[in-house]
């Protein structure tokens, strides 16, 4: 009965009904799980027994796991029967028979009871760690309480882990947070897992994030569907769980070693950049594009740039543009947009070496000549005056 209604309730949309009835038939006792959701095809309905069944339909998430296989193997064991009925956006029925077995020897008193019905309560996904931005963070998008609280616990002291119940609420947290990594089931209700990687990936906030796909089966097909969806690995329930700590930590490695190639001091050699910059998705080349044109043009108008400016000129709030910039060159907002600052002063020495260094520091933002002398050996490793001599050389 909780195989059956778990499902009723999962696939039947909000203000749908489910309903259970129960009456004895000659030394049977039968059973109707009734409900009024997305219903299933004739097809599905062929192999809704089978384990792992996926239907391959307009319907989304409409397949099985073990739950229903394990009804059918119940009731074969009580010598009773399971059949179902189903229509595609209608509803399904299960139609349940038991043979009765009474041994016992006493009457049963005809005493009429009365009941309320009672609602269970649900019991919410594990609170999210409320670490600041500086945390390395995992997301688990997954619409089962239990398993998603196993998968967060795996990483309890190492990582903040935030937690959403299904894809919609997931691809929201997303973009709010911009986690480093998201963990996301493939079966659920609504949006999907693929549908989650599509959303992630067309998102300039948030396509450059890992993304870990756990299902209960896996094929060929669907693993090339999930790579092509976005999905940089797979795991397959039930999960070891040494396996997804050591794919969590190389996916995060992966990303941490290409920040530190990409994020190298501002040096001369441009054939090196180009390396660098190669090793980085399109879409997040374009993003970091987009981040220097912001900065530029705020020099070019003479405005002040300061982190909130850059991050509303590309569209972002001020964490969603830090924990990105962080993910991908492993400099805070302050730090990467001082680099661009250096970046363009370096430019003007290159093609103007009669142009004085204060006029220099005045077209790259800087209010104090000092700072821009400072912030110039930072980055480049020698002041304005050495680095203007060698080139003289």
């Amino acid at each position: 009965m909780n195989n059956l209604l778990s499902n009723a309730f999962k696939f039947t949309p909000e203000y749908g009904n489910v309903s259970v009835l129960a009456w004895c038939e000659g030394n049977c006792l039968r059973i109707d799980v009734e409900d009024t959701g997305t219903g299933m095809d004739k097809e599905t309905l062929n192999h809704i027994f089978e384990p792992f069944y996926q239907a391959e339909s307009d319907v989304k998430n409409v397949g099985t796991g073990v739950g229903l296989t394990l009804v059918k193997r119940i009731m074969d064991a009580l010598n009773g029967e399971v059949t179902v009925e189903s229509t595609v956006g209608k509803g399904t029925t299960f139609h349940l028979s038991i043979p009765i077995r009474n041994q016992v020897k006493h009457s049963v008193a005809n005493t009429k009871i009365s009941n309320t019905a009672l609602i269970p309560e649900s019991e919410p996904m594990p609170a999210d760690d409320e670490n600041g931005d500086d945390q390395c963070r995992l997301l688990i998008i997954e619409d089962n309480r239990d398993i998603a609280a196993y998968i967060g616990s795996q990483f309890v002291g190492s990582y903040a882990v935030s937690y959403a119940a299904n894809g919609v609420e997931g691809l929201a947290k997303a973009q709010k947070l911009v986690p480093d990594l998201i963990i996301t089931d493939l079966m659920m209700s609504g949006m999907d897992g693929l549908e989650v990687c599509r959303q992630v990936r067309g998102n300039i906030i948030i396509n450059h994030i890992p993304i870990i796909i756990v299902t209960a089966r896996i094929t060929e097909e669907e693993r090339i569907r999930g790579l092509e969806a976005g999905a940089d690995a797979y795991l397959t329930k039930p999960f070891n769980a040494d396996e997804l700590r050591t794919r969590v930590e190389k996916l995060l490695d992966g990303r941490r070693l290409l920040r530190e190639k990409y994020a190298c001091p501002v040096t001369e050699s441009k054939e090196g950049e180009e390396q660098d910059a190669a090793q980085l998705s399109d879409a997040d080349l374009h993003f970091l594009s987009k981040v220097t044109d912001a900065v530029n043009m705020h020099l070019n108008r003479n405005k002040e740039i300061n982190v909130p400016s850059i991050a509303s000129t590309v569209c972002m709030s001020n964490s969603q543009f830090y924990r990105k910039l962080v993910a991908l060159t492993g400099y805070r907002p302050s730090a990467y947009i001082q680099r661009i600052k250096i970046q363009k002063a370096k430019s003007l020495l290159d093609g103007n070496p009669q142009m004085s260094f204060t006029e220099v520091a005045e077209r790259c933002g800087f209010d104090a000549y000092p700072n821009f002398v400072r912030a110039f050996k930072n980055v480049m490793g020698v002041t304005p005056t050495e680095y203007r001599k060698r080139g003289d050389i």
